[in-house]
């Protein structure tokens, strides 16, 4: 069986990087760290955040996007990340009897490589795709010339990941451990729900 998994809120949570990178950008930490993920749960982007928070303007609010696209993948920020609970030994497992894929929208091959291997966790996966904001994960996969089928599954915590999957033909599994509730991801309707990748029943 295939296992293509989502790398952020998926296999690491990155709340941490994306706080401090938010408050480091405007330069307050007037928002706190609960506050700000409450808002992002309930569906606000960074942009919704700053116009009705912080009443920026659309030209700050472009320089905001700008500046987060040039770091939120520099090293300083990567260091903030850490693996699920539980996430390793179940890659461990898994990886014995499956074969194990990864597929991030992130800008950087290189810094993905860097961040799996400084997490210990490269080693289990064949191939690591990386969208380099260059093409859709979709894009990505088909291009790879792996074939896939309803027996392999697309595991992330978005409802873009949810579609990726489906379209390719693959069963489709949600976690809950990133920036999506429930509720929102039950909209795409994934073959599963889970609190996070530790629930995957192979």
């Amino acid at each position: 069986m295939k296992i293509v998994f989502d790398l952020d809120g998926t296999l690491i949570c990155a709340k941490k990087r994306l706080y401090e990178l938010f408050c480091d950008l405007i330069e307050t930490k007037e928002l706190t760290f609960d506050s700000y993920w409450k808002l992002k749960f309930l569906g606000n982007t960074n942009q919704d955040i700053l116009r009705s928070k912080f009443q920026y303007s659309e030209r700050e609010v472009a320089f905001f996007i700008k500046n987060w696209m040039d770091n939120i993948e520099q090293d300083k920020y990567l260091q903030m990340d850490t693996l699920i609970e539980g996430v390793e030994g179940l890659l461990d497992e898994i990886s014995k009897s499956n074969e194990l894929y990864i597929c991030t929208a992130r800008q950087s091959y290189t810094q993905v490589i860097k961040q799996l291997n400084n997490l210990g966790i490269l080693g289990f996966f064949k191939e690591v795709f990386v969208t380099n904001q260059k093409n859709t994960k979709k894009e990505l996969l088909i291009n790879s010339e792996l074939k896939f089928s309803k027996d392999d599954i697309f595991v992330g915590d978005t409802g873009h990941d949810i579609i990726t999957g489906r379209e390719l033909g693959m069963k489709t599994c949600a976690v809950l451990s990133g920036f999506m509730s429930k509720d929102k991801l039950e909209l795409y309707s994934p073959d599963f729900i889970v609190k996070d990748a530790t629930g995957l029943k192979i």
